[in-house]
């Protein structure tokens, strides 16, 4: 009795382990990498965020960008990774000064239905490189400042 008493707990603990370690959310993968403009680090005095969007049902990574275009994904938690899949690249990075706002990355890369970066997270990557170029078609947006509107 004694024994099948001291075995049956020991399973209940050893699930109890188990279970507990678990945060219940999907195994996540380091990410890192950088955002690049025309082939150079993304950089200046604004607060910018790359966000990736799961092209199946998941919840979105997103991360802070540094002052050099670096950014860490985060998906639950700062800097916790993201799941494995493929994602949609959003970068919509804009600097305000003076009730006025410059758009630094084109409006194609704003949306998750209209960016044309699909990035495959397979394994832990450190070295990601998100590049956004303009276009003629972005010439109203490039270097140009608008009335910020209340």
């Amino acid at each position: 009795m004694f024994n099948r008493l001291f075995h049956i707990t020991a399973f209940a603990l050893t699930l109890l382990v188990v279970v507990g370690c678990s945060d219940g959310r999907p195994k996540r993968v380091p990410v890192s990498g950088v955002v690049t403009i025309e082939g150079q680090p993304l950089t200046g005095d604004f607060v910018g965020f790359v966000r990736f969007c799961p092209t199946a049902a998941g919840r979105p990574a997103q991360a802070k960008l540094d002052s050099q275009g670096r950014f860490v994904l985060g998906n639950y938690e700062h800097d916790d990774g993201a799941p494995l899949g493929e994602y949609r690249v959003v970068v919509n990075i804009s600097e305000q000064k003076n009730m006025k706002m410059r758009y630094m990355t084109p409006p194609r890369f704003w949306t998750s239905k209209t960016t044309p970066i699909v990035v495959s997270i397979t394994g832990k990557t450190e070295d990601l490189t998100i590049n956004v170029e303009w276009t003629s078609e972005d010439a109203s947006y490039k270097n140009k400042w608008f009335e910020m509107n209340d």
